[in-house]
């Protein structure tokens, strides 16, 4: 999708040098969000629910597009789209976009699926699902996430590999996703004022991780529905500001999931503040001890300045005698 061709001139635009700013930027933010999202499950136990593992998964994968293949992208907007790094690093961006992309939304789904078991079998949850078995299946999301980026390496005659990546990737995963909250919506419809408050709190949970899809659909779909028209339309073109807005939007989901998770839930709000209330404690601890340091060191000084002085001579005496031997000596040397 974008030009391979070597060209060493580069030359960018003002254009150009903002585009490669707002990527810069978006990287940021996305490592920062999604390191917040595993520090709060790591340090807050309330957050270590099974659910939460596939979350910090997902943002773990996000933490990889943001180190491995933004770095790309932001390059090629220095470079106007013009790829100057060589077909085996081509390749291996492209390996690393398809791993990034299927590790996330088999995450979701994965989410979804446990989803589906709290809320349709909230009585047998616990002997469905346990911490182990979530990360026993992270591990397969991951080596199924590998496997369809691997095959992207194997010499396929034709553009079979497009459709594997964009059945195997998004299509068939999404459509186990939305048969999950179908199923959902229409078990809580029906039992969640005979459940009761818990049974509410893992609704609530299922409408966070919706949203979290939603979003995730509407960055991803527009790259797959292009994947689908180079492999399946002749003659199929797309301008470079389109391929553009759709790369842009599939990095954006990246940054934009720890964001729905401070605002649709409250664990993670709560968490989130309490991480940044103990970094501004930690700012003002620091400050005091360095002032306090500072305090020490200049009371030892002027300690050391009492014990050393001679017996019986204040420091200006000091000071006033070495001024005379000064001048005797400036006196001495004057009349030679």
């Amino acid at each position: 999708m974008n030009s391979t061709t070597p060209n060493m001139d580069i030359d960018p635009s003002q254009s150009n040098i903002i585009a490669a700013m707002f990527v810069a930027l978006l990287i940021f933010l996305t490592i920062l969000g999604n390191s917040l999202v595993c520090a709060s499950f790591s340090i807050f136990p309330e957050l270590r629910t099974i659910c939460n593992y596939f979350v910090v998964s997902l943002s773990a994968s996000d933490i990889l597009v943001a180190l491995v293949a933004m770095p790309f992208w932001c390059a090629l907007q220095i470079t106007d789209n013009r790829w100057n790094f060589g077909p085996e690093l081509k390749l291996f961006w492209d390996c690393m976009d398809i791993l990034c992309g299927t590790a996330s939304i088999m995450n979701l789904m994965a989410v979804s699926i446990d989803r589906h078991f709290a809320i349709t079998m909230p009585f047998y949850y616990e002997n469905i699902m346990s911490s182990k078995k979530a990360i026993v299946i992270i591990f397969f999301v991951w080596v199924y996430a590998a496997v369809i980026s691997c095959l992207r390496l194997v010499r396929w005659p034709g553009n079979e590999y497009m459709d594997i990546a964009a059945f195997g990737s998004f299509f068939c995963p999404l459509a186990i996703m939305i048969v999950m909250y179908i199923r959902i919506y229409l078990v809580a419809r029906q039992q969640v004022r005979r459940i009761g408050r818990n049974y509410t709190t893992d609704v609530k949970a299922a409408k966070t991780i919706a949203v979290v899809i939603g979003v995730f659909v509407a960055c991803w779909c527009p790259f797959f529905i292009v994947v689908m028209g180079f492999a399946h339309v002749p003659g199929f073109k797309v301008s470079n500001v389109v391929l553009n807005v759709i790369k842009w939007l599939e990095y954006l989901n990246s940054c934009l999931n720890p964001v729905i998770y401070t605002c649709l839930n409250r664990g993670y709000r709560r968490a989130f503040k309490k991480l940044f209330l103990r970094f501004i404690r930690f700012r003002r601890q620091r400050a005091t001890s360095n002032v306090s340091q500072r305090t020490v060191r200049l009371n030892s000084d002027s300690a050391s300045l009492t014990y050393f002085q001679p017996e019986g001579k204040s420091i200006s005496q000091r000071l006033r005698n070495s001024s005379l031997l000064g001048e005797c000596l400036r006196t001495q040397w004057a009349d030679k």
